[in-house]
């Protein structure tokens, strides 16, 4: 097992079976990370852009055209960052789905798999977890963009161990 811990998140063009990522963001231990959007690839079709997901997440078509990095540069980067981690997500079938797309459009076999959060938490009563989300939320809000939501894992995680040291 990789001694480095990241957390990783997508956002994406919506929930369906052809959706495709349109950010990607990672953070590690220390809060370090980086967030990526994510120029859509040439067969990535609008006809799977979901308006409601847009509302969520805040990522217009214009932007991933204007700001974001092409599929190729987007797996270089995380491969860089992530290759030798231990990668988890909250929702890794649909990350994983993502990052399988997201190599697919690269022309690539993605060397990155992403693990369950909740194999990191210790067990918790339901009032306590609540009380941890609460914390979490207050340190790292979710906004349902994927730097953000990758660092409120990082705070559900640091909290986590402080409980299991006594803290």
């Amino acid at each position: 097992m990789p001694d480095t811990i990241a957390f990783i998140d997508f956002e994406a063009s919506g929930l369906g079976a052809r959706s495709w990522p349109i950010e990607i963001g990672w953070a590690f231990e220390d809060g370090a990370g980086e967030s990526l959007l994510v120029s859509p690839a040439p067969d990535w079709s609008m006809d799977d852009w979901d308006r409601r997901a847009e509302k969520l997440h805040g990522i217009s078509p214009k932007m991933l055209s204007d700001l974001g990095v092409s599929a190729q540069s987007a797996c270089n980067r995380a491969v860089a960052a992530l290759a030798d981690c231990a990668v988890y997500s909250d929702a890794p079938d649909w990350d994983s789905f993502w990052m399988m797309r997201l190599f697919d459009a690269a022309g690539r076999k993605c060397p990155i798999r992403i693990l369950e959060f909740s194999s990191l938490m210790p067990p918790l009563s339901q009032a306590r977890k609540s009380d941890l989300l609460s914390q979490a939320d207050r340190q790292a809000p979710r906004r349902h963009r994927a730097g953000e939501d990758a660092l409120h894992l990082v705070a559900l995680y640091r909290l986590s161990r402080n409980l299991e040291a006594g803290g």
